[in-house]
């Protein structure tokens, strides 16, 4: 991650203004952070080819945190990308009143070259649930992860006295 001072005075700082710098946009706090990664999980389903860049700005824009963001849109990769487009298909038939395609395969690519209007249908109501769900959970585990550090500088014993 580049450095404050390496922004300074780029076409970037030139553009986005001081608020760039501000430090709620990227010291993870317990609401910023969660709103980030919703933000990202958001842009994460979206057939966009710039989702970080794209999940970035938003961030940017909300003030909300921007690294969270940018990790939340990694929910989708070349591991999940199927399952996403198959959901978003399936959602997109169930609000379009469509039957779904049975295809043999689970080739994801002919099954919207078959019948695209379903998917893009499926876009934004699943990228909208996908955000409503990360956002709670990441509250969550944000809390079961803060408190058990808690709990375990509270159980070391304190150092022994060696000044005696």
């Amino acid at each position: 991650m580049p450095r404050a001072k390496h922004i300074r005075g780029t076409w970037l700082h030139r553009r986005l203004g001081e608020r760039l710098f501000a430090p709620e946009l990227w010291h993870p706090t317990r609401q910023r952070f969660a709103s980030g990664m919703a933000v990202g999980a958001f842009f994460a389903l979206l057939p966009l080819p710039i989702q970080m860049l794209a999940a970035a700005l938003m961030a940017y824009i909300t003030r909300v945190n921007i690294p969270a963001a940018i990790a939340g849109t990694w929910i989708s990769n070349p591991l999940t990308f199927p399952f996403c487009v198959y959901a978003q298909y399936r959602i997109g038939c169930l609000l379009t009143g469509r039957e779904a395609i049975g295809f043999s395969s689970h080739d994801a690519l002919s099954m919207l070259a078959h019948a695209p209007m379903p998917f893009f249908v499926g876009i934004v109501p699943t990228a909208l649930l996908l955000a409503i769900i990360v956002y709670p959970l990441t509250l969550l585990i944000w809390d079961l992860t803060s408190t058990g550090v808690k709990k375990t500088h509270m159980k070391t014993p304190p150092p022994p006295d060696t000044l005696r």
